[in-house]
Order: structure tokens, then C-alpha cells, then sequence
């Protein structure tokens, strides 16, 4: 961090954990404010308006949380400790205060993940992994499973939104889904990707994937959609990747790559 002769940095610079305090003290009001609004008569309406202003908060600790300069075992220690406060609040049935605490144990993963990655070409990889696997998972495989007969197991795994007008925690967003958005977000930080257009995508792709559930089927994988917004913002580059790949394949005779 640079700071300019005579003046002090600022208690909000890159390092203060101030940001991410006030972020998640106002992912927990949000939750309630929210669900002491009054309804609508629909109740896919309240769903999606309430899952969509809860949503802002988390959006800001993530972002926050992502774009800390900490370091490697920092963030192990801090992500396993937000772990651990986030399950015991959830065995005790404090949903919504585990918030927080599941978001910034989320997004550790997902910067420890995105650190791991040497080129932008691994994290569409991984999207088009994460298409497939979540579909999969929720429409026939373990994800099912749980929500069919083991349901209780679901207030382990999800970050829960309060629908308009109640009840608190009545929505369900998986933390794989938020590891991922943090991946990506990293990822695109670190790789030269397309950074605030992408983030704004992957958060719009969560609203719809709501919009799909209240309407359409109780459980709707998230991860889809959010890889799908990934690799469409970020077209050019990956255009841009196959144009040189090629040009370097032909400068070379077609020789094998």
C-alpha cells in the first residue's frame, strides 16, 4: 500500500478488517429488516425480492473478503475458523447470524483455489466442470439425496436469505455455489478477466437461478448458470486465447501442442 508523504493511511485502507465487519453486521440486518417487511400476495415475488436485497450485503463481503492482500496461511486459518463458527451456529439454529461467518469461510476457499490456478483457461475448465457436476448432483445425485431424506443436513451446507415479510432463513443458496463466485472473482482479478461486469453477472445469474426455483422446481442448481454468465462475459479473452493458440500451432507447421 502506498500512502502519500504527511498523511496517514486511512483505517479503511486494504488491510483494515473494518469493511468486511460492517458488511456482514449488515448481511444480518438485512435478513431481519427484510423479513419484518410487509409481503406482496405473491409469494414468488416476496421470494425473489427478498433473496435479491439480502443478496447485496453478501455481495459487498465477498467482493471485500476477495480482494484482501492476505496471506496464504492467514487465510487458511481465518477460512477454518469462519468454518467452525458458521457450523456451531447452525447446530445451535442461529441461521441468519451464521451468515457471515459462511461467506468469508466461502470466499477463503475460493481466493486459495483461485491462487492455485497459473492460466485463465483453467478457470473455464472449471466452470464447464461445474456445469455438469451440480446438475448432476442436484437433479440426480448426492444433493438429492439430502434433500430428500436427510433435510436437517441442509442448514450445514446453505447460506440462507429471508424471503419478503418472512420467515428468516426461508432460502437456501449452497456454499459450493459461493466458493465457486469467489473463484471466479479472484480468478478474474488475478488473470486480467473481466472483474466488476463478471462479478455483477454471476450475482444476476443467482437472482434468476431463485426466479427458476420459486417458479419452476424447489431445488435448482445455482452453479450453471453462474459458470454460463462467467464464460459469457468473458468471450473476448477467451476468443482472444484461441486466436493465438492457433497462430502459435501454424507458426510452428502444425506441429502438436
Amino acid at each position: 500500500m502506498t500512502v502519500a508523504p504527511g498523511r496517514r493511511a486511512s483505517r479503511w485502507g486494504s488491510t483494515s478488517p473494518l469493511p468486511f465487519v460492517a458488511s456482514g453486521i449488515a448481511a444480518v440486518v438485512t435478513q431481519v429488516v427484510v423479513a419484518r417487511l410487509p409481503h406482496t400476495p405473491w409469494l414468488e415475488v416476496d421470494a425473489v425480492v427478498g433473496f435479491g436485497l439480502c443478496l447485496l450485503p453478501v455481495a459487498w463481503s465477498m467482493w471485500v473478503l476477495c480482494s484482501r492482500p492476505v496471506s496464504t496461511l492467514l487465510l487458511v486459518l481465518a477460512g477454518v475458523a469462519a468454518l467452525g463458527v458458521a457450523l456451531a451456529l447452525a447446530w445451535r439454529g442461529w441461521l441468519t447470524v451464521a451468515v457471515p461467518f459462511q461467506v468469508a469461510a466461502a470466499a477463503g476457499l475460493g481466493t486459495l483455489l483461485a491462487r492455485q490456478v497459473a492460466a485463465a483457461w483453467w478457470l473455464a475448465a472449471f466452470a464447464g466442470v461445474a456445469i455438469l457436476a451440480d446438475a448432476w448432483s442436484v437433479f440426480a445425485g448426492p444433493t438429492r439425496q439430502v434433500v430428500e431424506h436427510a433435510p436437517r443436513v441442509l442448514d450445514y451446507v446453505l447460506v440462507h436469505f429471508s424471503p419478503l415479510g418472512g420467515p428468516l432463513a426461508g432460502l437456501g443458496l449452497g456454499m459450493s455455489d459461493l466458493v465457486f463466485l469467489a473463484l471466479f472473482l479472484a480468478g478474474s482479478r488475478a488473470l486480467g478477466l473481466k472483474v466488476r461486469v463478471g462479478y455483477a453477472a454471476m450475482l444476476g445469474s443467482f437472482v434468476v437461478t431463485v426466479m427458476l426455483a420459486v417458479w419452476w422446481k424447489p431445488a435448482v442448481p445455482a452453479l450453471p448458470l453462474l459458470s454460463l454468465a462467467f464464460l459469457a462475459v468473458n468471450i473476448p479473452a477467451w476468443a482472444t486465447m484461441v486466436r493465438r493458440r492457433w497462430r502459435g500451432g501454424s507458426g510452428r507447421g502444425g506441429a502438436a501442442t
